[in-house]
């Protein structure tokens, strides 16, 4: 969203009630029992009703953009008086302001830096207390990063504090579930805003400091798998699978051949039957194939689709010379497999 401030919002900054407005935003922001929000930002097309500041339905919040600028007024001011030294029983009032502030601007490091001196003032009392505070912390940082806030869904900052959140759960030997890390926060943010790459390099972080064997392993591969077939036309996520498909180490080769060659098969037989024009695709199955991660007979089976698409010439010029361009960079620079 803009951070110009029109003429209206100006006024309103004067002759509002701020406290009142920042008061109701903060009540539908943090409840006592935190819960994954519906965050979602209202223009002047979608007025509320007079006297109401913020629309709530069970885990949906609506905020008008101006009640939202108001409040930040407000709570600007108390992170700056708070954030230097805050006193055992201002704790709360940090805590909302900083959310307030980071709803308006996800890039606010001061903000995000008092959350986590926050958290970090748990750790020398009952591990409890902290364990409680880190999940009501990752609950807080994932409405963010997954509703419908494009600026937040690619914030470097709101993933950085993820990714430090995670990091104090390791340290404190607490369990974390990467798949579910997958289902309700990566996969969701990656949808909401396309190629995003923050979201995927947090997944490949996830991989690398939680590991995933096994059972856990096959399910994230159907998972990212199924999820790039949906939006073949993203980037980001078919970089995220050719990395997971090429990360065994080679005591896991022939598993890793037969994962890769199964899902090469699958894209490129989705792709000749829709006619897929997207560069993304053509570009994970050239590299996909090129490396040498898929059998012999997938290999001659990739380079006869292509054939067999050119003929028909069909195609925009463009896309001939994507799907040719595939066909060529295979060829050139295409690695034996070891199947």
């Amino acid at each position: 969203m803009s951070r110009a401030l029109d003429k209206e919002t100006i006024t309103s900054l004067q002759n509002d009630n701020l406290p009142v407005i920042y008061r109701d935003i903060v009540s539908a922001l943090c409840s006592d029992k935190p819960q994954l929000h519906e965050i979602e930002l209202l223009g002047k097309s979608h007025p509320l009703p007079a006297g109401m500041n913020v629309l709530v339905e069970e885990n949906s919040i609506a905020i008008p953009k101006a009640r939202l600028v108001q409040a930040f007024v407000v709570a600007r001011q108390m992170l700056f008086n708070l954030v230097r030294n805050c006193p055992v029983e201002k704790r709360q009032d940090l805590w909302n302001a900083s959310a307030v502030v980071l709803l308006m601007d996800p890039e606010h490091l001061t903000a995000a830096n008092a959350r986590k001196r926050l958290i970090q003032s748990y750790q020398e009392g009952p591990i409890a207390e902290l364990e409680a505070v880190l999940e009501n912390e990752l609950v807080f940082v994932d409405s963010y990063l997954t509703s419908r806030l494009h600026r937040h869904t690619k914030s470097p900052t709101l993933w950085g504090h993820r990714r430090w959140l995670l990091e104090v759960y390791r340290s404190t030997n607490m369990e974390h579930d990467i798949i579910q890390d997958l289902k309700t926060t990566v996969l969701i943010a990656a949808e909401r805003h396309a190629k995003n790459c923050y979201a995927w390099s947090h997944m490949r972080w996830l991989i690398q400091m939680f590991g995933a064997e096994g059972e856990t392993n096959s399910e994230i591969l159907s998972l990212v798998k199924d999820w790039c077939l949906r939006q073949p036309a993203d980037t980001s996520g078919f970089s995220f699978l050719l990395f997971y498909l090429s990360r065994s180490n080679s005591s896991e080769h022939a598993p890793r051949i037969e994962a890769s060659t199964m899902v090469c098969k699958e894209v490129l037989g989705l792709a000749v039957s829709f006619k897929w024009t997207h560069e993304s695709v053509w570009v994970f199955l050239r590299t996909l194939v090129a490396s040498g991660g898929v059998t012999e007979d997938q290999r001659t089976s990739f380079l006869k689709s292509i054939d067999t698409l050119l003929a028909v010439n069909s195609f925009s010029s463009r896309t001939q010379s994507i799907i040719r361009g595939a066909h060529e960079w295979c060829e050139r620079y295409q690695q034996k497999s070891r199947s």
